[in-house]
């Protein structure tokens, strides 16, 4: 039997716990921030997360996650028995310890928020040891060859298929753990400066057929 809705109506955390003992794919669509997201489930866990049509792998299956949870708008559909066709990596999450991880990592979000690092400062590694931290251990080893180089949250977040906010959590988090440490700060532009004709259209024209504030650009 098939069960949909809205989330207007029943927020994804309230709504896994009910799909995820079932075996199947719960499809999420019209959502604000997202494209269509499927979540697939056999034998009591999160197999694979497929974001558009294409698998996500760990570290962008939890941020579509944590967008999920904080979504009040869009509307699901579960399939029952429906696999997915392509999962290089299965995740094999209980969904309760997901839940926890996720409400953790968005309480710690919350109590540093207003100390993030700028988007454009740029980190280099101090030491090649892995977090125990799965969350952070998920970052840091998609994140450390572009880290070697130095990389900022910007940098991250376009390479690795994730919210700028989030890779500039894991930052924090990595350099309060003394694994990464900023080798060029951002600098704000001197008070004054105007753009060009030209930056300032270009800008214009971005804002006009592209939008402001998409969590997932970069």
């Amino acid at each position: 039997m098939a069960i949909f809705g809205s989330l207007n109506h029943m927020s994804l955390d309230d709504l896994l716990p009910f799909v995820s003992s079932r075996d199947g794919a719960l499809e999420l669509f019209n959502l604000k921030r997202l494209p269509r997201v499927t979540l697939y489930f056999r034998k009591g866990k999160l197999t694979c997360v497929h974001l558009g049509n294409k698998p996500v792998d760990a570290l962008q299956a939890r941020s579509v996650i944590g967008e999920l949870i904080e979504a009040r708008k869009g509307s699901f559909e579960f399939i029952p028995n429906s696999r997915p066709k392509l999962c290089p990596e299965v995740l094999g999450w209980s969904v309760d310890r997901l839940l926890i991880s996720v409400s953790t990592t968005y309480d710690e979000y919350a109590q540093v928020a207003d100390r993030l690092p700028h988007p454009d400062t740029v980190f280099k590694l101090t030491h090649i040891a892995v977090p125990d931290d799965t969350r952070l251990s998920d970052f840091w080893k998609r994140a450390h060859p572009y880290l070697q180089e130095g990389a900022s949250a910007r940098d991250l977040a376009g390479r690795l298929g994730m919210p700028v906010d989030h890779a500039r959590f894991y930052l924090l988090k990595l350099q309060q753990l003394g694994a990464v440490a900023a080798h060029r700060a951002h600098r704000a532009r001197p008070a004054g400066r105007r753009a060009g004709v030209a930056a300032r259209l270009l800008g214009s024209l971005k804002r006009r057929f592209f939008g402001e504030g998409n969590a997932w650009s970069h």
